[in-house]
C-alpha cells in the first residue's frame, strides 16, 4: 500500500467506499469553492477517531465474548493501528516542512 491510497484511505475512512468527493462534500468550503484545510483535518481527525474507538470496543467485545470472530477483530485492530500510524508520519512531514520554512533565510 503506498502512501497516497493510505492518505486518501485516512480522508474517506478505511470502510468507505466513496471517493475522496464523499470526504469533502460535508466540508465547508471557502471563497475559492476549495475545501478549508482546518475542516478538512478536523473530519479527518474524527474519522481517525471513529476507528480507534470502533477497535477498541471489537477488542472489548471479543474479551467480554459478545464478539465471536477473531478475524472481523484483529481487521478492525490493523485498520486503526495503521490510520495512527500513517496520521503519525503526516504530522512528522507537517513539522519538518514547517521548521524548513520557519530556518529558510531571505
Amino acid at each position: 500500500m503506498n502512501i497516497e491510497s493510505m492518505y486518501n484511505s485516512l480522508l474517506n475512512g478505511i470502510s468507505t467506499t466513496g471517493g475522496l468527493e464523499n470526504a469533502t462534500q460535508s466540508v465547508t468550503t471557502n471563497a475559492a469553492g476549495a475545501p478549508s484545510f482546518d475542516n478538512l483535518l478536523s473530519e479527518s481527525m474524527e474519522k481517525l477517531n471513529h476507528q480507534q474507538v470502533a477497535s477498541n470496543e471489537a477488542i472489548t467485545g471479543l474479551i467480554t465474548g459478545d464478539v465471536d470472530n477473531l478475524h472481523n477483530v484483529m481487521i478492525q485492530a490493523t485498520e486503526a493501528q495503521l490510520s495512527l500510524e500513517l496520521a503519525i508520519q503526516v504530522r512528522n512531514k507537517a513539522i519538518e516542512a514547517y521548521n524548513d520554512v520557519k530556518n529558510m533565510q531571505f
